[in-house]
């Protein structure tokens, strides 16, 4: 399980492993740390290192107790020495381990090594950080494949932070690589280096309260929201702004800001500007609604960003499910629901009862068709933008789901390739239907 850098907390050098797909982020040149480890206890053979940070180094390890293999965590050697520094890592062990919950990895141990050094041991990730599964070239921004899978494991990462929220404990510092996916669809939440315990929910021993508030800046720079990027106050809406950064980085590919330089990342974060996934995405289309809930999300002023994690969590589960605001409305018997010539833009699915669709040809009346339950008529006028063809007349008691136009418009995505094939294709049948009217 990588620990990845958590940015400029502390003049540590940032992560660039999305460099590739946002700017590179020019840092302090401090090398990482390395001091000697002690041997470790008896108990546990080390089987090679899987990922180091600013603040010491994840190894496999054999617990020869219980037979198993498992992910330890070791505080720097040159570290200990700072209890503050210790504190911080015997806190987030503390934090991370009452966080019970499926998308949270469990904390098996906490403890000192032979010299004094802190370690904790806990589930072993076998697998890849979303950070690198979104830098598949397979998977390319504003594919299928890309949204649908990226928006399933955003959503459990979203329920882990939901959780942590409910004991009273903020993040802080959420991004892609601090998201893990196991080999069998697992998905964790990890490196709660920076996690704050903000109620009596979960309890923590030793640490030092203002160590975390005293840093003038919190977070990593490309994921950072603005009132950490000032150093203000944080509350669960910058966790609701860095889920939406890890939204934002699976809709376009890159990261939220176009600077170059740390200083001017920090900059630009502080004022809100973000770039538009709009402009990175290009001719790539992806739905309004979609981008609607990343803008929402990544709102400069945190009373404009969803109020919960549950709030986000919802709007984005809709929209992966296809839920779209279909209101129903019952006719009587004889009521026209649409009528000929009229403007359209309102599309209906009827739910009860039937329907019949007719013609008025030099006076006279011409029945296209009857239709019933799970029938839909008046699309092609919300397609093609044009008046109604036909009328259509309750023959019994109907109940329909309308669908509006701005509904149809956010289901299937009027500006992708699909909503220009099927506005072409209802403008054809519009033009078919007019040229055999003309010619009875």
């Amino acid at each position: 399980m990588p620990d990845a850098d958590r940015g400029f907390t502390d003049g540590e050098q940032l992560d660039a492993r999305l460099a590739t797909t946002g700017p590179e982020l020019d840092s302090s040149p401090r090398a990482r740390r390395g001091g000697a480890y002690a041997p470790l206890d008896e108990r546990y053979v080390d089987m090679g290192e899987v990922g180091r940070g600013g603040v010491g180094r994840v190894h496999e390890v054999r617990d020869t107790r219980l037979q198993r293999s498992v992910a330890m965590k070791r505080l720097d050697p040159l570290l200990v020495a700072e209890p503050s520094r210790a504190a911080q890592f015997i806190e987030e062990a503390q934090i991370q381990a009452q966080l019970d919950h499926p998308n949270v990895a469990p904390i098996h141990d906490l403890g000192v090594d032979a010299q004094g050094g802190v370690y904790f041991t806990m589930k072993l990730v076998r697998g890849t950080s979303l950070s690198d599964w979104l830098l598949d070239p397979a998977r390319a921004p504003g594919s299928p494949e890309r949204l649908g899978e990226g928006i399933d494991v955003f959503l459990k990462a979203c329920d882990a932070v939901a959780f942590a929220h409910s004991r009273g404990v903020l993040h802080r510092d959420l991004k892609p690589e601090n998201i893990m996916l196991g080999e069998f669809g697992e998905v964790y939440v990890v490196d709660w280096g920076l996690a704050k315990a903000t109620g009596d929910q979960v309890v923590v021993s030793g640490s030092d309260p203002t160590l975390s508030d005293g840093r003038s800046v919190i977070g990593t720079p490309a994921y950072i929201s603005p009132e950490a990027a000032r150093g203000e106050a944080l509350d669960e809406r910058t966790d609701v702004f860095g889920l939406g950064a890890i939204l934002y980085v699976i809709v376009t590919g890159r990261t939220l800001y176009k600077a170059s330089t740390l200083l001017d990342v920090l900059i630009d974060a502080s004022e809100g500007a973000v770039v538009p996934p709009e402009e990175v995405l290009g001719e790539a289309s992806v739905s309004k609604k979609l981008l609607r809930i990343v803008g929402r999300a990544l709102a400069f002023a945190p009373a404009d960003r969803y109020a919960s994690v549950v709030a986000l969590r919802g709007d984005v589960h809709q929209f992966l499910r296809g839920g779209l605001n279909m209101p129903r409305r019952a006719f009587e018997a004889g009521a026209r629901i649409v009528v000929e010539g009229d403007a359209g833009d309102q599309a209906f699915i009827i739910v009860e009862g039937t329907c019949e669709a007719y013609k008025t040809v030099a006076g006279v009346k011409r029945t296209l068709r009857q239709m019933g339950p799970g029938e839909v008529f008046g699309e092609t006028a919300v397609l093609s933008d044009s008046p109604r063809t036909a009328t259509v007349e309750a023959l019994s008691p109907v109940t329909v789901l309308v669908i509006e136009r701005a509904t149809l418009e956010e289901g299937l995505g009027f500006d992708t390739w699909l909503g220009t094939l099927v506005k072409a294709l209802a403008r054809r049948f519009r033009e078919l239907d007019a040229r055999m009217t003309a010619g009875t």
